[in-house]
């Protein structure tokens, strides 16, 4: 005769069913945490790069603007409202040697500057741009 082993009663795993769910609703709150930080980081580098680009192209067409006037009207400085930035032209003369000796005249530097404040304070880009003008006699 063979002994039986007793069947051992089937208990629920009700308290594992809930860990399940905790650690399944924990593991979620995570991965949608982490996902909104890269979105937001994308977000933050995304407007900082439409801003870099805008004022590229706004110190691109200071030049192009301010080249074509005389030098008395090439200094100058506006304040963009929308963005605050403050955009200014300014204008020096350029000396540089001819390879000669001789300092090369009629030179001057035109200067464009766009001033900001960001998460790391004060910011400036500069444009130069190398003019030749005639005296007019």
């Amino acid at each position: 005769m063979r002994h039986r082993r007793p069947e051992r009663s089937h208990v629920p795993l009700r308290g594992y069913a809930l860990l399940d769910v905790v650690l399944a609703v924990t593991l979620f709150a995570i991965t949608v945490t982490g996902l909104l930080m890269v979105l937001r980081g994308i977000g933050d580098t995304s407007s900082d790069f439409a801003r870099d680009r805008f004022i590229q192209q706004q110190l691109e067409g200071l030049l192009a603007e301010k080249r074509r006037v005389g030098i008395e009207e090439m200094a100058s400085e506006t304040l963009d409202e929308l963005s605050g930035i403050t955009f200014r032209t300014y204008v020096e003369p350029f000396e540089i040697d001819n390879g000669e000796g001789d300092a090369l005249t009629e030179l001057y530097k035109l200067t464009a500057e766009a001033a900001f404040t960001d998460d790391g304070g004060e910011q400036l880009e500069k444009a130069e741009l190398v003019l030749y003008v005639q005296e007019q006699k």
